[in-house]
């Protein structure tokens, strides 16, 4: 996403769903319900195709608003695809308690005219991009049903399913190590891509899956301040203080696929030499939490693995 500071006249809130997308206009203050389908979504959105005044915004719909956000890139309709716990807030503020689609389409194009100078408008990703990062989720995917089936395999009760448990369990051995490889392959076609692993590698504790996961999933990365991109990871420690009251400070937000991978990358860099390992024992040593310790770790990695990719960036500007 890239920020813009366009003056907006107007705004379409687009509800999305499954099967429809209910569309506001803010001008003209109808409402409409199309099915989200290429053609019908064409066909509802073409009379806005090339205007500048206008921002469309949506919110994550868990893919489903894909297919609308390519069909309003393709008529360079400006777009904002919105964090829906942002856009939850938003309606709550109000006090309303309803929920329909037209009320939400309604409040979507609210928020666009309340926020639209600073909302980022939405870009359509390179398709290597997109590939890589469904790859990369399928095989956190992969992961997790694999632990699952192990974790069955240690039950006592599920000894006479033994047999069968160990053949699935090499089956997504096979198939985590094919996706994998798959990821390499993407990675390695795209210079810019295998530029970015290359210096993500340098940071100590990542490693090739690590990097995938990074390439994938925080593409802002070397074109964002040090903050945001602790905050986009995930591991910026958030005050909660109230008058005289002091509390601890925690992390939350952020990307939920980064996270774990970081804490792995976090756990490595500190077995290490590195200054990263020396920064955790003096962490500890000071009688820091471990845990905390090694979420500080995790936050220096992501700001590291920015501040590289941002002069990286700079050389080729």
């Amino acid at each position: 996403m890239t920020p813009n500071a366009d003056k907006i006249q107007f705004a379409l809130g687009c509800d999305v769903s499954c099967r429809t997308v209910t569309i506001f206009d803010s001008r003209s203050h109808q409402t409409s319900t199309v099915e989200n389908t290429p053609a019908a979504l064409r066909k509802a959105l073409e009379p806005y195709a090339g205007c500048r005044d206008v921002l469309a915004v949506c919110d994550a719909s868990g893919g489903y608003e894909d297919m609308l956000l390519s069909v309003l890139a393709a008529l360079a309709i400006p777009t904002h695809r919105a964090d829906a716990a942002k856009v939850k807030a938003f309606i709550r503020s109000f006090g309303t308690r309803a929920k329909t689609d037209p009320i939400d389409a309604r409040f979507l194009a609210h928020y666009a005219l309340d926020r639209g100078t600073r909302l980022c408008r939405w870009q359509l990703p390179e398709k290597t991009q997109s590939m890589v990062k469904l790859l990369v989720a399928r095989r956190a995917d992969l992961v997790a049903m694999r632990v699952q089936e192990t974790n069955r395999l240690a039950a006592p009760r599920n000894r006479p399913i033994a047999t069968q448990i160990k053949s699935h369990v090499r089956d997504l051995d096979r198939r985590i190590v094919e996706t994998e490889r798959q990821i390499d392959l993407l990675i390695a076609k795209s210079p810019q891509m295998a530029q970015r692993r290359t210096i993500l590698q340098s940071v100590p504790g990542i490693g090739p899956v690590v990097s995938a996961m990074l390439i994938a999933t925080m593409p802002e990365l070397g074109h964002i301040d040090r903050r945001k991109a602790a905050g986009l990871s995930g591991c910026a420690p958030h005050p909660r203080d109230s008058g005289a009251m002091q509390r601890h400070r925690v992390t939350s937000g952020g990307r939920r696929q980064i996270r774990p991978v970081l804490f792995t990358a976090a756990l490595t860099a500190i077995r290490g030499t590195s200054p990263l390992a020396d920064g955790y024992r003096r962490l500890v040593a000071a009688g820091k939490p471990k845990r905390l310790a090694i979420n500080a770790i995790m936050r220096r990695i992501v700001v590291i693995a920015n501040a590289r990719l941002k002069e990286y960036e700079t050389q080729l500007t």
